[in-house]
């Protein structure tokens, strides 16, 4: 028997910035997904869903997807990933169960949670040597190219090493990241149950927003990675209100990133300053990027009356989960009253150490 499992995550600071390169601060969180598997001797997989009460079955000789945007096709879309990076070594046939704690459609990147303990779970049960980045790089191509979805990188890298970490994307051959020494913080993490579909919210807020850092770029010649908001200011009359909304977001959301990136770094943490650049940042979400509901605001807005620091919304919007910061010691309390105040599904979580492997005789 040996059991693979990859975690959730909530994004901190830097929502809507991986796809333009910009940095991002991520954090693991202990919901986790789960695949337990024993070995066959039939030129396949067999994968059972506990959750969606489905069984899909992949063959070895697997070479294209058999569709997009699945279950299946993202089971396809990992192991086509391995096998391509891997393409000299034989892979284990295996007949798996895949239960998860983390809600689907609710920003805490169940997708990439999926494709992280799978593609460990085929590595390491065929024993192929797997670095957590390279983990991570796998996953991202299996969602990014192989599916079509035009997510960044900040997922799968989460996902894979865990922790609360700085990830540095400018360079996309050359991914950086920083892992934070696990900072004392609180992190409540408040379900909306409303369905994110992250696909079509990135369709149109990627495009939209690669457009307008590159429209901007032609007028300042100084990248979005620079380019200040007093410089901005200089170019307001060259975009329409929506537009330039749009571009004060991102680089107010950038600069928060920057600020919480510098307090991580510091060995007594200021957590009324972190969780202000939270709400911050959820401002800028709403007013600017356009992808907060009325839900989302209340739950911050509630989380923050019941004693939280700050808080946002995670992934990417219109629906999906909040978290909160709190002192660790009150996340329970601020998370109960949460609970009973909105009768909705509402977790006290801890920071993960991202993915795992085990095996048992």
């Amino acid at each position: 028997m040996v059991l693979s499992s990859a975690p959730a995550r909530v994004c901190l600071y830097g929502e809507h910035q991986d796809y333009l390169k910009l940095k991002v601060i991520p954090a693991a969180i202990d919901l986790r997904l789960s695949l337990r598997a024993k070995k066959i001797v039939e030129p396949r997989y067999i994968a059972k869903s506990l959750d969606l009460q489905r069984t899909e079955i992949i063959p070895t000789s697997l070479r294209k997807l058999s569709g997009k945007h699945s279950f299946l096709s993202y089971l396809e879309a990992g192991y086509l990933s391995l096998k391509k990076h891997f393409s000299d070594e034989i892979f284990i046939p295996l007949e798996v169960e895949i239960s998860s704690m983390i809600p689907l459609e609710s920003g805490l990147s169940s997708s990439a949670a999926l494709l992280v303990g799978w593609i460990n779970l085929l590595a390491q049960s065929s024993n192929i040597e797997i670095d957590k980045q390279t983990l991570a790089e796998l996953a991202y191509v299996a969602e990014h190219d192989l599916l079509g979805i035009p997510c960044g990188k900040m997922d799968q890298y989460s996902s894979s090493i865990g922790s609360i970490i700085s990830l540095d994307l400018e360079d996309d051959e050359n991914v950086k990241f920083q892992k934070f020494d696990n900072p004392d913080l609180g992190l409540v993490v408040v379900n909306s149950c409303v369905p994110k579909k992250t696909n079509d919210v990135h369709s149109k807020v990627v495009n939209k927003s690669k457009k307008v850092v590159a429209e901007l770029y032609k007028k300042s010649s100084v990248p979005i990675k620079r380019i200040t908001l007093e410089q901005l200011e200089k170019y307001k009359h060259e975009f329409n209100s929506v537009d330039y909304k749009l571009l004060k977001a991102i680089i107010s959301i950038r600069d928060d990133t920057k600020s919480a990136e510098v307090e991580l770094n510091k060995s007594s943490l200021d957590l009324e300053f972190l969780g202000s650049l939270l709400t911050s940042q959820q401002k800028a979400l709403r007013e600017g990027i356009g992808v907060s509901l009325p839900i989302l605001d209340k739950i911050v807005g509630l989380g923050i009356k019941f004693g939280a620091l700050g808080g946002k919304l995670t992934g990417a919007g219109l629906g999906g989960c909040v978290v909160i910061l709190t002192y660790n010691e009150e996340k329970n309390l601020i998370a109960s009253k949460l609970r009973n105040e909105l009768s909705l599904p509402v977790w006290a979580v801890n920071v993960d150490d991202g993915v795992k492997f085990f095996e048992k005789e």
